[in-house]
């Protein structure tokens, strides 16, 4: 019994030590450490020491989650306590992140109620994810809130956002949107028309089969991400002369237009391979590689066994690229077409990982008389090779890059596959004979 009680009195000692190790530190670091908690640990704060009492009461940062409610029956509890939590905070404590997600166990007619209270403590990061079917009321302050510097918004399929004719969002700089279908044209240009501080934009599978045309206009957008999009009897139109930043999942859509995009330093784009099923959306697909043309950077995967977008004709002169990555499941044979039209590269890497069988049968460098790029002769001095497997098609694309690359300086591939054969590729690269007497090779 002896030994019990001195073990419990030790165990007791030693979290009074780790305790006082936390209260020494200082309050707006105490804060940060228990924001990270979920709402109800937060309030059982207070009673671990006298100092902690009302600590939770200056709390800035507010996450609500009703999935950490395990079951359902405890929904009522759990309201409760956020609302007693919100009514227990100190009024002068203002609010800089509130995040709602919502979808099990929160009643509906509840939601507004605390995002109302959100941006009456002038809230400057918002974040809400609700998974209530049908709920479409949302809060009119949200969009007229003058503090909101961060907006994310998801809401449940076939939830219909509606905007106000009165929208304006003065100093919001992000806006992430998902899961949603916005009611008409004019709603999206409302929307967009009334962040005139925009500086980065996320479209997220949303629903746009009710739309004639996306239209995205902002002088002050610097990034910008789709992805997504569910229909594609739709147009879209990007007019962003300032925009560094361009991300696209291509889904398909009845037309494209990239206007004044010669500020764009990166560009991201995703072609999945049905979309090459048939030749009616090489027109759009090759207005969106016209579009992103002036990019310094350039992220492509594309998966097709047809790649009618990689034909000579399509592909547009990209002056100013110098770092291409290519992850071309079915068409990588076609991988120096763009290399031909990219004068300026200086690092390239391939990406094998996806590539299936087919491409065995073509052709990828053993034509003599085939033109060589210029830009693989005398500019390209980085190339990394991943997910390289040594099939017959990819020790190709290493002959011919070792053959023709003058002025390469570092030569990197990427093995996968088992052991054993990784030993044998290693040996097989590093005995070819390379052109560039500076070229550096290195497996991994």
């Amino acid at each position: 019994m002896a030994a019990y009680q001195r073990k419990r009195r030790f165990a007791n000692q030693t979290r009074d030590k780790d305790l006082d190790r936390l209260s020494g530190l200082p309050d707006k670091v105490i804060l940060q450490i228990i924001s990270l908690l979920p709402l109800k640990e937060i309030v059982r704060t207070s009673i671990l020491a006298i100092r902690w009492k009302d600590l939770f009461s200056l709390v800035s940062d507010i996450n609500i989650d009703d999935n950490n409610v395990i079951r359902k029956s405890l929904g009522n509890g759990y309201m409760n306590i956020v609302e007693r939590f919100l009514f227990s905070r100190k009024r002068d404590v203002g609010i800089n992140k509130f995040r709602l997600k919502c979808g099990k166990i929160v009643d509906p007619f509840r939601i507004n109620g605390w995002i109302q209270y959100a941006l009456g403590y002038h809230v400057k990061e918002l974040d809400l994810t609700i998974g209530i079917k049908g709920f479409n009321e949302l809060n009119f302050g949200v969009f007229t809130c003058k503090t909101l510097v961060i907006l994310r918004l998801s809401m449940d399929k076939g939830s219909i956002l509606s905007v106000p004719t009165y929208f304006r969002l003065p100093n919001l700089k992000v806006l992430h949107l998902g899961l949603m279908k916005c009611s008409d044209d004019g709603s999206v240009d409302r929307l967009f028309s009334g962040c005139i501080s925009l500086e980065e934009l996320h479209l997220r599978n949303c629903e746009v089969s009710n739309m004639n045309k996306l239209r995205v206009g902002n002088a002050t957008l610097k990034k910008l991400f789709l992805s997504g999009f569910m229909g594609t009897d739709h147009e879209i139109e990007i007019i962003a002369p300032n925009l560094v930043h361009f991300s696209y999942y291509y889904t398909g859509t009845k037309g494209f237009s990239l206007i004044n995009l010669n500020s764009l330093s990166e560009a991201r784009i995703y072609i999945g391979p049905y979309l090459f099923s048939t030749i009616d959306f090489a027109p759009t697909a090759t207005a969106l590689m016209n579009g992103v043309s002036q990019a310094r950077s350039l992220y492509l995967t594309l998966y097709s066994s047809k790649p009618i977008l990689l034909t000579p004709g399509l592909v547009p002169q990209f002056p100013n690229l110098t770092y291409l990555n290519l992850e071309m499941g079915g068409c990588l044979p076609e991988w120096k077409i763009l290399l031909a039209n990219s004068p300026c590269l200086d690092t390239l890497v391939l990406d094998f990982e996806f590539s299936g069988s087919e491409l065995e049968s073509h052709n990828n460098g053993r034509d003599e008389t085939e033109k060589v790029p210029g830009c693989l002769m005398y500019k390209v001095k980085i190339i990394k090779l991943l997910s390289f497997q040594g099939k017959p098609f990819e020790s190709q694309v290493v002959e011919y890059i070792l053959k023709n690359a003058k002025v390469l300086e570092r030569f990197t591939v990427r093995l996968s596959g088992k052991k054993r054969l990784r030993t044998k590729i290693s040996k097989e690269v590093r005995a070819l004979s390379r052109v560039s007497k500076k070229c550096q090779v290195t497996i991994i």
